[in-house]
């Protein structure tokens, strides 16, 4: 498994563990803010990476490298869960729009899973939501998913 937690002005690479099950974490404090990233293998053979925290301007790019690198490293499909998920900008949609695009140039299947509501709406008016079938298709019922 791999988990790197991400703070605003932190920097940091990608580490695997080396097949032993063990968690490897990369963590540097400059701000409160952060975006942890973690990588699994779903019961469905999916690779799994779990977002949580804000996807903005400052975890934009590492966010990037890291859904990437999971897609270039296991030739299976992708699901990208953003349950966790709190705050999206305008880069954070740009990062889902340009793993979208790097998935499809290298013949990987991927899939975002439970979008909330105020993500698939944006998504929605900047068409992004395109890019992605499964959240275009399930938006009722994943917004049924998170009504109070």
């Amino acid at each position: 498994m791999i988990i790197r937690r991400l703070t605003r002005g932190s920097v940091g690479a990608a580490a695997q563990d080396g097949g032993s099950g063990g968690v490897v974490t990369i963590a540097e404090r400059t701000e409160s803010v952060q975006l942890e990233l973690s990588h699994s293998i779903g019961a469905d053979g999916y690779q799994v990476v779990s977002v949580s925290g804000e996807l903005d301007i400052a975890t934009a790019d590492q966010a990037y490298a890291y859904i990437s690198e999971v897609i270039d490293s296991w030739p299976v499909p992708l699901q990208v869960d953003l349950s966790g998920l709190t705050f999206c900008d305008a880069s954070g949609l740009g990062v889902l729009a340009r793993i979208a695009n790097h998935a499809r140039r290298v013949g990987r299947q991927l899939r975002l899973t439970s979008v909330r509501p105020p993500l698939l709406k944006i998504m929605r008016i900047t068409g992004l939501d395109g890019a992605f079938p499964e959240v275009r298709a399930g938006v009722p019922e994943q917004a049924r998913a998170y009504a109070p």
